[in-house]
């Protein structure tokens, strides 16, 4: 049982490692893609970002944090996308619950974001809009998250690898006590999450 526990911590950890490059690799990007442009936004990008990283570096070690830090944490991830983008996106994000009384494990839900900004937006040159939700209620977590498909349709397999990097920590850390469904639908993708919360 020991070394089990040993085995799941690890892979546990070995999966948040590998979410947390492929979001400083996109929001680099981001930087980049402003500063060739020589855009007075990049200094609040920088800032934005300064915000990201220290949340990363000292909150999503543990193994659960405040709802309402993930939440602020994925506020500024949006921000930084909206700069980037313009007028061309819009976002909404709406809560729902007593989210300040919970914790989630940390990290988490961005990649969901992450997928709804870089499919959304790929090659799609009308405006795109963003819904997201987050509900808490009776010790779960509601989370959705709705993007216009792109006109290359789904991303290749090789790029879902961060879902099933997220899928797999779920698995670990919820059993069968959770609901991950992705699908298109009506020219959208919508990904739906429920999960407990401590």
């Amino acid at each position: 049982r020991q070394k089990e526990k040993q085995y799941l911590e690890t892979e546990l950890n070995f999966l948040k490692s590998q979410i947390q490059p492929h979001f400083f690799f996109n929001t680099l990007n981001n930087l980049y893609s402003l500063t060739l442009k020589k855009s007075d936004q990049a200094p609040e990008v920088v800032l934005k970002l300064s915000d990201l990283m220290s949340y990363m570096l000292y909150e999503s070690g543990a193994g659960r944090v405040a709802l309402d830090k993930e939440i602020a944490y994925l506020r500024n991830y949006i921000d930084v996308e909206k700069l980037r983008f313009g007028q061309r996106i819009d976002v909404s994000f709406e809560t729902e619950g007593p989210t300040e009384k919970v914790n989630i494990p940390p990290m988490i839900l961005i990649l969901f974001l992450e997928n709804s900004f870089k499919h959304g937006v790929k090659n799609n040159i009308h405006h795109i809009d963003i819904s997201i939700s987050l509900k808490v209620e009776q010790g779960f977590l509601y989370f959705r998250v709705a993007n216009p498909v792109s006109m290359e349709g789904r991303a290749p397999d090789h790029e879902a690898i961060g879902l099933k990097n997220v899928r797999r920590r779920l698995d670990l850390l919820f059993g069968k006590n959770y609901v991950l469904n992705a699908e298109e639908k009506d020219k959208q993708y919508i990904v739906s999450l429920k999960m407990p919360v401590w």
